[in-house]
Parts: structure tokens; sequence; C-alpha cells
């Protein structure tokens, strides 16, 4: 279906440019299609119908078939007099083939509301429609929402190569669900037969008064059809967008997928916490060509389950108030964690990944509970552990925090504010980077030598850290564990006689007498008054899970045998035994960097 085009033309009092709106959001720290994702998302958030109903956002990266492109090409057919979206549009359509980048939200309102930026809102009536088309730099309407001021939406028409955005959505005017179409582009300005004009351009249906309008109702649905957006009907309400073209960069358009995927899983992950309904705040599915791209889950996606763990804590008991002492308010609270690092999961994005090899960041949030940013802070020092804590800024100052956001909402930026809006976020900056600090870098006892600072610190960083069990800390100067008793399958290994023991499992990470050690545990059986020996041999894990026996130079060596306690009862490998016995024993391995450690238990009857 052929629409209206009506290019903006400048008033006598002026208007804003094009290529103005384009440059609003200034020079953003992220790439334009992470940007764009990161604005998609926050508008689909700010839209959701209902609380406890999650909101499914989707991207698929597709090219038109050759009917959908001539049902773009028929769409858009009238194109500007003058300027750079005629010579891109006509670029465009003269492609072979076109690709599109479409964005789909669903259990939200859709662009609602009046379809002109003049006309007054009714009490059930949104103005999602006109600040989305129409208005430029609108204050956000929903308390609490994640954006701020109506710039970031020029991150879409920036993706494009021809500046070009259609619209579809499913929504409510007064009272009644409707459907609407319309395209747009935003370009620069340029001159026409005397006349001045803005950019910026809209097709749509022309009205008596010249003004464009978008089609509605069965012209809507069947032109979104042509161009392969999903029908909405009945209670389908949401938005779908297609930016024609898009600029991908050096990527490919499986690249382009992956990055997508990274980018909803790096900035949107405490949406996908499980909510008191039992279902996350919000789904993502991204496709390319029809191809689904898994978005990594929280547990499958270090470090995000550590960054989980740190949001806990930000609603628990061990979360840390942050305040601002001159005037006395509470800036919000922190969360911290820690734990082993894993490896990462690597997805090829074209570009380099977002996620750190090693986390020592805090994710800095609104009560809307989005990434704002990731701010680094000092590290632990040691480079098998790492940490990561959130920062949720309190309800009172939100305004403030979100007044401190350029227009991309990467930042926190205290110099955008005066008085004591600016001191509460600089405030709230400053403590969480103390709070950091202390928090990895734990002052050393004071009885150690000075070259031994530095592991004191690193074992009061590690201590409680422990991997498939619950309980506090093990060895060295921690000896208040708590072992579990029992194992998931466990595999028993018997001698003909009396000693009996399961096989080794990983059990942990604990400094052993100031030593940084993997602990292993093996439940043992011995009768009442029997002997036996335990040897222990410390191997190294290979790629692929084979292993090799340890070397001197390695660094991997047996540090000794614990009780069930954490207390040792051996300083090397070997450890005689008396029953009776029937108990967990630990055994301490001492590692170097990434080395990957293992260890074979050799049992006998008897005392050599």
């Amino acid at each position: 279906m052929k629409l209206d085009l009506e290019s903006e033309r400048y008033a006598p009092t002026g208007n804003l440019s094009g290529s103005g709106i384009r440059k609003s959001l200034g020079t953003p720290t992220l790439d334009p299609l992470q940007i764009l994702i990161r604005e998609a998302v926050q508008n689909a958030w700010d839209a959701r119908r209902e609380d406890d109903v999650p909101v499914v956002f989707s991207v698929h990266i597709r090219t038109l078939t050759s009917a959908q492109q001539k049902a773009l090409a028929s769409t858009i057919s009238e194109l500007p007099q003058n300027g750079n979206i005629k010579t891109q549009l006509e670029a465009t359509f003269s492609k072979p083939s076109i690709a599109v980048l479409e964005i789909n939200d669903h259990e939200t309102f859709g662009l609602g509301g009046p379809v002109r930026a003049d006309r007054q809102l009714s009490d059930e009536d949104r103005a999602d429609f006109v600040n989305f088309f129409r208005n430029i730099g609108s204050p956000r309407d929903r308390e609490m929402g994640a954006g701020t001021y109506g710039y970031g939406k020029s991150s879409l028409f920036r993706l494009s190569r021809c500046g070009t955005v259609v619209g579809y959505t499913r929504t409510t005017s007064g009272g009644r669900a409707t459907t609407r179409m319309m395209a747009a582009a935003i370009g620069d300005p340029f001159d026409y037969r005397r006349g001045r004009y803005t950019g910026r351009h809209w097709w749509g249906r022309r009205q008596d008064d010249g003004v464009v309008d978008p089609i509605t109702s069965s012209p809507a649905d069947s032109t979104a059809q042509s161009l392969g957006l999903p029908r909405r009907d009945g209670d389908d309400h949401g938005t779908s967008l297609l930016v024609i073209d898009p600029e991908l960069e050096e990527r490919s358009p499986s690249q382009a997928g992956n990055a997508i995927a990274e980018c909803l899983a790096w900035y949107f992950w405490p949406k996908m916490l499980t909510q008191r309904g039992g279902a996350p705040a919000m789904r993502f599915e991204v496709r390319v060509d029809g191809t689904e791209i898994p978005v990594p889950n929280i547990d499958s996606f270090p470090p995000l389950e550590i960054f989980a763990m740190a949001m806990a804590n930000v609603k628990n008991d061990a979360a840390t108030p942050i305040w601002c002492e001159r005037p006395r308010q509470l800036l919000g609270r922190l969360g911290l964690a820690k734990s082993m690092r894993r490896e990462r999961a690597t997805l090829d994005t074209g570009s380099e990944s977002l996620v750190p090899k090693q986390s020592s960041m805090i994710a800095l949030m609104r009560p809307a509970e989005l990434v704002v940013k990731y701010m680094t802070v000092p590290a632990i020092p040691s480079d098998m552990i790492e940490y990561a804590g959130v920062f949720v800024c309190d309800d009172f100052v939100e305004p403030f925090f979100a007044e401190a956001e350029p227009p991309a909402h990467d930042d926190w930026i205290p110099e955008n504010l005066e008085g004591h809006a600016k001191t509460f976020v600089r405030v709230a900056l400053k403590r969480i980077g103390e709070r950091a600090n202390l928090y990895s870098n734990p002052a050393p006892a004071q009885q150690l030598p000075p070259q031994q600072a530095s592991l004191a610190a690193l074992g009061d960083a590690l201590g409680d850290v422990l991997l498939g069990q619950e309980g506090p800390r093990l060895g060295g100067r921690i000896e208040d564990a708590k072992l579990g008793s029992g194992g998931n399958g466990t595999t028993r290994i018997s001698s003909r006689k009396a000693i009996s023991l399961s096989a080794p499992e990983p059990f942990g990470f604990a400094v052993v007498r100031r030593t940084p050690c993997a602990i292993f545990r093996t439940r043992v059986e011995l009768p009442r008054q029997k002997k036996a020996t335990l040897e222990a041999v410390p191997r190294i894990v290979l790629e692929g899970g084979a292993t090799e026996a340890a070397e001197t130079g390695d660094g991997v060596q047996i540090v000794g045998w614990l009780d069930a306690k954490g207390h040792t009862v051996s300083q090397d490998g070997t450890l005689r035994l008396v029953g009776p016995v029937d108990d967990f024993l630990l055994i301490a391995i001492s590692v170097q960097g990434d080395t990957a450690v293992a260890v074979d238990i050799s049992p006998r009857e008897g005392h050599a």
C-alpha cells in the first residue's frame, strides 16, 4: 500500500534539525547497535502493561523476501524532493536484497495516545505515539521509568543506512483498541523551491489539513504483514519496528545477532531473574534469518552469576547502605559478592566482548533495575577469584541520578547537576569505590611481615569462597568451617580388607597455611583398631580432561590433609590413620594461576 509523504518545513519560529536530532546522543561509550538495543529494551520496559506479566522482547535480523522488498518499495515509493534521505533511499531500493532489523515487544501498551503532538491527552491516554514519531526530548511520563528524556530513539534512525524506520503497533486510544502504522526518516536539512526543510519525514495517510497521520486498522495490518511483521490483534498489544538497511559495520548478520544476545545478557540480566510469581520480568529472543541465537542465561555466562548474588545481597541484610553525611541522606544500597573465576563463554560478536576477563565491577542502577553502566573498581589480588557489586540508588534521590545521565543513559555524570543533586551523585560514586576497595583489598594482619601482607589480604578475600557446597570457610586462619555430610554420586574405591574411601571430589577453595589451595574431599571408613595409610598425589588437568602428574616446577603440590573441621592433620601427601574413622577428609593442593588440578589417592592397609 502506497503511503503519502510529509517533509517537515522549518517554522518561522524555528525547528530542531534532523542532523541535530541524530547528534543528540552525543558520543556514547557503546557502539550504535548496542546503544539501539539498550534504548529499545528501556522503552519496552517503560511501556509494560502489568508488573507481574513478563514483557517479551525480540530482535530479528532478516533479509526481505522479493515480495517483501517490493512491498517496502511500494509503501515508501514517494521520496523526498531533495536531501540525503532521498539519495540514501534510492541507494537502498537499488540493492538486490535488503536487510532489516526487526524489533518486537509484547505485553506492553504499544504506541498509544493522540497521533498529533498538539492534542491534549485524556485521563486514560499515554503520549507514546507522539513521543516516538513527533516529539524530540520529551521528559519521561512513567514514575521510576528507565528513560529520562526522549533522545535515545535517534539511535534507531542512526543505525539505518537510509535513516528510515517503520513502526507498527497495537494500542489503546480513547479507550478503544486500534492498530497503527507509520514510517519516518531523520536526515539532514535541505532546501527545495525556496523552502527550507528540517530533514524529518513521515509516511502515512494525508489528511485534509495536509498533515500525514498513521494508517490504521485493516490497512495497517495488511501493510505490516506485507513487510513480514507479525499481525497483531485481540489483546496482543505492543510495537514492532523495522530498521531499514541497518549498518552493522564490519559484523556479519550472525555476528550482529551474537552481539545483540551478549548485550541483552550483559545489560539486562536483572530482568532475567525470577520474580515473585516464578517468572522473569522480561523474556528475550534473538533470531537471524529465522535461526534462533540463544541469549545466554545467568548461570552459563560468567560472571553474571556473581552479579546475581550481589543483587540478592542488595535486597537482604548483607547490603551496605551508602550515605551522604552533609546533608544527611541515604543514597542507595550496595551488595557485593565473590566467587572463583570461571572461563568466559565465547560469542563471535565481530568486536571486543563487553565481558571482562576478570570481574572487579559494580553495576550501577536506578530502581528500574536496568544497568546504567559498570563501574570498574580495584581487583582482588588473585587471578583465580573475581567479585561483583550492584548499587541501586534510593527512590528519594532517583530523580537526581536520572538527571545525571546523558541521553544515551550510559553514565552518571555529577557535573551535569547542581547543588545537593550534584553532591549526592558525586558522593555515591566515591563511597562505592571506597567500599569496593575495602572488600577487594582488606587490611592485612598487623603481625605479618611486609612480604606476606598481600597474601594475607588474599586470604581474607578468598577465605569464604567455596564451590558446590553451602557453609562457612576452610583452612588456615579461618577455622570455623562446617562440612556437609554425604555426597551425591559417591563412588566407592575399596581395598579387599578394611579401608574404603570415596573418589576425591572438588570441594572448594581456601587459604591453607597462607597458601591458596584447591580443596578436594573424600569420605573414609576404617574399622576400629585397623591401621591404614593414604597417599595423595597431585595431578594437572590438561585440555580435554586428561591429567598428568605434577612436576616439581609446576608449583602444584600437596599442602596437607585436613579433617572435617578444617584442622590440619598432615602437612604433606601422606596420612596415617588408626580406626575407627567414618568421616570426610580434605586434601589441600596449592594452585598456580589458571592451572586446573586433580588428585589421586592410594590407600593401603597398615603403616609403612
